[in-house]
């Protein structure tokens, strides 16, 4: 049983490399608010994707500040960092004990060109048991780079490029609008040592308190 699982995580390892790009993917979003008193300018309004190897790093910028979510792909870890101020703290998210979502994607024949990629369409229903709410994204998606690099949509057959998460109050609508292809300082995915890092469990105790 042990030789089977290393296998494939050689083989999920390989699919990951075999695939060319490495850089910056750019996302431009628009929030489209159903009741125009939840407008919330808290939310974020650009989001890059860097990319490399095993790692992919996703920074969001908002009007208060930004933050980032590095991922490594190798061990499906991904850890969140949020600055408080003059404060960066570190948050090891625990993927599936922490997402509580039940998710569901169909594929569709429907496909689009975006910045001379190929991208199909996929719908992903998604239910959050902590909140009892759905929400239906549309996608369409590259397969010429990995979903694994993505923390959007786990389980999505390619990368998404173009895409809309439709809630009860709110669209957000992600639209790519650069992919620059150049090789990444493998500093870019390092965490500091000195920031204090915590479980998603336990800052959540913390929060609590």
């Amino acid at each position: 049983m042990k030789k089977i699982v290393f296998i494939l995580s050689i083989l999920c390892t390989l699919n990951i490399h075999t695939q060319s790009f490495e850089g910056e993917i750019v996302f431009e979003i628009k929030h489209i608010f159903h009741d125009s008193s939840l407008n919330n300018n808290r939310l974020p309004n650009s989001l890059s994707c860097i990319i490399s190897g095993e790692y992919s790093k996703i920074k969001q910028f908002t009007s208060l500040g930004n933050q980032s979510i590095i991922k490594d792909t190798m061990i499906n870890q991904s850890t969140l960092l949020v600055k408080f101020g003059d404060d960066e703290i570190a948050i090891i998210l625990e993927d599936n004990k922490d997402t509580n979502e039940v998710v569901q994607i169909s594929y569709s024949d429907e496909y689009i060109k975006v910045l001379n990629y190929e991208c199909q369409k996929a719908i992903v229903n998604s239910y959050n048991k902590l909140t009892e709410k759905n929400s239906t994204s549309i996608v369409y998606f590259t397969r010429k780079i990995s979903g694994a690099y993505s923390n959007n949509f786990d389980n999505l057959k390619g990368f998404p490029l173009f895409y809309e998460i439709n809630s009860d109050n709110i669209t957000s609508v992600y639209k790519v609008i650069k992919i620059d292809s150049s090789i990444i300082d493998p500093k870019e995915f390092e965490i500091n040592k000195e920031i204090k890092t915590f479980t998603f469990s336990e800052f959540k105790k913390l929060m609590n308190q």
